[in-house]
């Protein structure tokens, strides 16, 4: 058959500190100076640094995609889509892998053809997992998924993903996260593992 994929987006939080003045009121008194009130601290993540949102543009490059006919023969409840790839940016002058994806859905709807997806972005800042409801599996219509949690520079994200199929082997992740830690690009990480080549796979059923 063909593809199809779970995700990978989000809204921008403001933080806004208000200060208060007092002022005293009592009998005129030459060695009586109202005292100021200083202003509050705005709230900091326990690591010292701001929070702050933060959005990823990639594309997920699969090499493994194996729908798995389970249970009655043919198209049924309860089949799955299993996929793998890599994460490319196409930010700048060249093409570069910045990490990795797996995931898989289930049918759950053979009218609508839709089923329930989960995934997980391997990043160098850590990882992003994904879940939600998609149409159309391999291969689904445009679709907006939760982000549901992460970890390292992502363990407090939270957010969204929108997905956009462009080829069965090909799916356009936007990824909008909140509350996560300042990006620093001149860390110069690179991804705990090298992204292993794997002949794409695509059988269909």
């Amino acid at each position: 058959m063909g593809f199809a994929g779970r995700p990978f987006i989000f809204f921008a939080v403001a933080v806004l500190g208000c200060s208060a003045g007092l002022t005293l009121i009592g009998p005129a008194s030459a060695d009586v100076v109202p005292s100021e009130t200083p202003p509050a601290a705005a709230p900091r993540p326990d690591d010292g640094s701001s929070a702050n949102s933060r959005a990823i543009h990639v594309e997920a490059r699969l090499n493994v995609g194996e729908e798995l006919d389970l249970g009655a023969a043919g198209r049924s409840v309860g089949d799955q889509f299993v996929f793998s790839g890599n994460l490319t940016s196409t930010e700048g002058r060249k093409e570069r892998v910045v990490g990795r994806i797996g995931g898989f859905c289930v049918i759950t709807d053979l009218e609508r053809n839709a089923g329930q997806c989960a995934s997980t972005a391997v990043l160098p800042e850590g990882q992003i997992t994904v879940q939600g409801q998609q149409v159309g599996i391999p291969a689904p219509v445009p679709v907006v998924n939760a982000i549901t949690g992460g970890t390292g520079e992502f363990h407090r994200a939270h957010g969204q993903v929108m997905q956009r199929v462009l080829t069965p082997a090909t799916w356009q992740l936007t990824f909008e996260l909140s509350d996560v830690r300042p990006h620093r690009p001149e860390d110069g990480r690179g991804p705990a593992e090298a992204p292993t080549p794997v002949r794409p796979s695509f059988p269909g059923k």
